[in-house]
């Protein structure tokens, strides 16, 4: 029986014979369209995180140039001339660094400008970047406070000579030759010699487990009355061994001005208070006060008071330990020295200078604190004596500063003429003075923190010329 036209119809329309083609051609269409979609879009990302990649090398080139211009003008040996950073271009492996500098005034604008190669082809433009910064030069003069960083000996004839179990760790400056016999031991820093060294015994500089960190020496060193090598040959034992020490001077004194103009002292009295016996006898400088004892049995106090504040003071309270209370810049016309024999704890900060000696006596401990340890701070507690050496030099006693046995000073020393440290003492802290002798045992310390200017220490002026970045300058 024929099919009804129905059944026909039907029938065609079920058939699914040749759909099957035009199905996989468009799903073929729509994934290649996605595929190059995808495609295009990872190498996009990837053509942006090289050139994200660039942009970073160039920005660090940049900032390397910056750092070449700020080291090229701070070594300049004329930071005011205009010429002193001029254009310098440095290839390197990750690019080319470009660096200049413009001087208007004081002011410098210094630019560093890297340069590196663009991902995105051959013919695109390299990346650049630019930073810049300013800097101001500026200078002063200040205090000179290398030779307050050594036991500064300024001899610059016959031998200074350290005998037995002598040992220190601040750094050592010798004008003139240095002489070590027997034990002594110097582990300084480092020594710096205007002369010839000269080494006996056992004696020597640094060691071989622990050697200082300089050695230098104008003249040769010997060993047992023969020269030798500066170095292990002469028991010298230091990480840089040299023959170019630094030139330093010793701060002059100017007695006179002080006297003058001391804030307390002959021509500045306490306007609180009094010092037992007064700072002079004569109006005359002379050391016609004798020996005067700053810590005598009954207690004192001496304040210079300028509108409404205090400038200057010296106090002795009496105890166990004994305080004495400093402050500002003090003169006494006469000798310098200490009858109590317990610990004498100082507070404050202070230059007394005595006409004559300075004479800590046996067994008189001076300290910042009460331990006398490496936990004083001379930022805050600064003993500085001053020995004018009048008396030495007008009978010829070359004695200015006599440190007695069994002694622990925390402080600065500044003796005009020679220094004199006897047995089994200790000092922390520099000593400035012509000559010295250091007796047996005794030990010389640096400071815990180096010591800082304040008003009357002794010290040169030097010129100082500084390059400082313009805060809140930078662009880039």
């Amino acid at each position: 029986m024929p099919d009804s036209p129905l059944s026909a119809i039907r029938r065609a329309l079920g058939d699914e014979r040749g759909l099957a083609l035009p199905f996989a051609l468009g799903v073929t269409v729509i994934l290649s369209a996605l595929a190059a979609g995808i495609f295009t879009y990872v190498t996009m990302n990837q053509g942006a995180a090289r050139r994200v990649q660039a942009d970073q090398r160039a920005y660090g080139l940049a900032e390397t140039g910056l750092s070449y211009a700020f080291s090229t003008l701070e070594n300049a040996a004329d930071p005011y001339s205009a010429s002193s950073v001029p254009s310098t271009t440095i290839t390197l492996p990750t690019g080319t660094v470009t660096y200049v500098g413009t001087l208007s005034g004081t002011t410098w604008t210094l630019t560093g400008t890297g340069t590196a190669r663009n991902p995105s082809g051959p013919h695109a433009g390299n990346v650049v970047r630019t930073v810049s910064s300013q800097a101001q030069v500026t200078t002063t003069t200040q205090a000179d406070m290398r030779p307050w960083d050594y036991l500064f000996v300024d001899q610059p004839s016959g031998c200074i000579t350290m005998g037995n179990s002598v040992s220190m760790d601040v750094a050592l400056y010798v004008r003139g030759n240095l002489c070590l016999t027997n034990n002594s031991q110097i582990d300084s820093p480092a020594v710096h010699l205007l002369g010839n060294l000269y080494v006996e015994n056992s004696a020597q500089i640094g060691s071989s487990g622990n050697p200082i960190d300089e050695f230098a020496a104008t003249g040769p060193c010997h060993y047992s009355g023969s020269p030798v090598a500066c170095g292990p040959a002469s028991h010298v034992y230091a990480g840089a061994v040299g023959t170019s020490p630094p030139s330093l001077t010793k701060p002059t004194v100017d007695l006179p001005y002080w006297y003058a103009n001391a804030q307390l002292g002959p021509q500045s009295g306490c306007t609180t208070g009094s010092f037992p016996g007064g700072f002079d006898n004569d109006t005359t400088l002379n050391v016609s006060r004798g020996e005067i004892d700053l810590t005598p049995a009954s207690a004192y106090d001496c304040q210079k008071v300028v509108g409404g504040q205090t400038v200057a003071q010296i106090k002795w309270q009496p105890g166990s330990p004994g305080t004495l209370t400093i402050k500002g810049v003090i003169y006494f016309d006469g000798h310098l020295t200490w009858s109590n024999l317990n610990l004498i704890q100082y507070d404050g900060r202070a230059v007394i200078y005595g006409s004559g000696q300075v004479r800590i006596k046996n067994r008189a401990d001076i300290c910042g604190v009460p331990a006398c340890d490496a936990t004083w701070d001379p930022r805050i507690d600064l003993l500085v004596f001053v020995a004018g050496s009048l008396v030495a030099q007008s009978t010829g006693t070359a004695i200015g500063g006599d440190i007695g046995n069994h002694v622990n000073f925390q402080g600065a020393l500044y003796i005009v003429n020679d220094f004199d440290m006897d047995n089994n003492t200790t000092i922390w802290g520099p000593v400035i003075t012509r000559s010295t002798t250091i007796n047996n045992s005794a030990l010389i310390h640096a400071p815990p923190f180096p010591i800082e200017w304040m008003y009357g220490l002794p010290a040169a002026t030097q010129t100082v010329t500084v390059v400082d970045p313009v805060q809140g300058s930078y662009s880039g």
